[in-house]
């Protein structure tokens, strides 16, 4: 299923429609002659927004990279998706000029050639666990042009700070025949799942049933999490599924924007495990159903599900300074874009809390 862009990675892209007679309107021409990457002190824990001490002038020349955190996950490959959260700072006034760390981690597609190399080369190779830091121009990154829809120009210095936070592939194969009340799985020529088989297996219960394939030995997932995850899901006794992303990019969002059934299997999993689940409708979308999945207010939803990262809830954004607390948009900060923003959102995430059962 296609996913829209969202917008801090959209803002990443050089926009190519912008007169250049915006470029070079922040800082002058930086030759590099001032305090590099070595000057640059940065704190915090991976996960969470970093802290930058910056010095007092602040220069980047060609690229320069640095590991400060080495992760012991698993090293991320130059085609795969990692997920990240990163930190862009602007040495010309020292300030943030763009962060997810206030919304969701983003599932970096590193193949994408539309995207900086300045953003995807540092992550490349790196391990998950791991935050690197690079020191560039705004030229590279953004063009001639700059991004003035973050207030950079072409000749700002720039810091990145990304921190790889997933995935942790899961390499035990699928295996067709199910066990326990597991419907049997349909492989493709990747020894992916397309599809479950219901024919010979349980009834649905009408509880919440949940069923460990694979335990994995990362971290457990909390109720305040960010979750990466790769599904399949199919309605009881139904011949083909309703939604997946094993076709396509994992999908990437709060636990808590999820449906009650999948916050209730997979909190205390951990990263790396694969889990059967059979969700009854008041656990999933209640009486109404899921008209755009075709799916009823009586059906049973079974999901084939990959944990493959977790990030912490996203800090809340610090208001502006001509805003008072009260005026800043209620609910949860990543409420306002969704990595299922799609014409068909995804069934898993939830709509509304889920009516039980009439």
């Amino acid at each position: 299923m296609p996913r829209r862009v969202r917008r801090p990675l959209a803002l990443l892209v050089a926009p190519a429609l912008l007169l250049p007679a915006l470029a070079a309107c922040g800082s002058d021409e930086d030759d590099g002659s001032g305090a590099g990457l070595a000057e640059v002190e940065i704190t915090g824990d991976v996960g969470e927004p970093p802290v930058v001490e910056w010095p007092e002038d602040y220069s980047a020349g060609e690229a320069e990279s640095e590991t400060l955190v080495t992760g012991d996950g698993p090293e991320i490959p130059e085609d795969g998706t990692a997920l990240v959260h990163y930190w862009i700072g602007n040495g010309f006034d020292q300030s943030e000029a763009l962060s997810t760390y206030t919304a969701l981690p983003e599932a970096l597609d590193l193949s994408n050639a539309e995207l900086p190399e300045a953003l995807t080369d540092p992550v490349v190779g790196a391990t998950v666990g791991s935050r690197v830091v690079t020191s560039v121009s705004a030229e590279e990154v953004f063009g001639e042009i700059g991004n003035p829809t973050i207030g950079v120009s072409n000749a700002d210095p720039l810091l990145i700070v990304v921190d790889v936070l997933g995935p942790t592939p899961i390499e035990e194969p699928f295996v067709e025949e199910g066990t326990g009340f597991a419907p049997d799985l349909v492989l493709g020529e990747d020894g992916r799942p397309e599809a479950m088989r219901f024919m010979g297996r349980p009834q649905p219960t009408g509880q919440l049933q949940v069923q460990t394939l694979v335990e994995g030995d990362g971290e457990k997932i909390k109720a305040s999490d960010v979750v990466m995850v790769d599904y399949l899901g199919q309605v009881y006794a139904k011949p083909k599924p309703f939604d997946t992303s094993f076709d396509g990019q994992p999908l990437v969002q709060s636990l808590s924007g999820l449906v009650e059934g999948w916050q209730q299997a997979l909190v205390g999993k951990t990263v790396g495990s694969r889990v059967v689940i059979a969700v009854p409708p008041r656990l999933g979308y209640g009486a109404e159903g899921n008209e755009g999945a075709k799916i009823s207010g009586t059906d049973t939803i079974y999901f084939v599900i990959d944990v493959l990262g977790r990030a912490p809830e996203p800090v809340a954004p610090e208001p502006a300074e001509d805003e008072s607390p009260s005026a800043s948009p209620s609910g949860s900060p990543s409420a306002e874009v969704s990595p299922t923003d799609d014409a068909t959102p995804s069934p898993a995430v939830s709509e509304s809390p889920s009516d039980e059962e009439s």
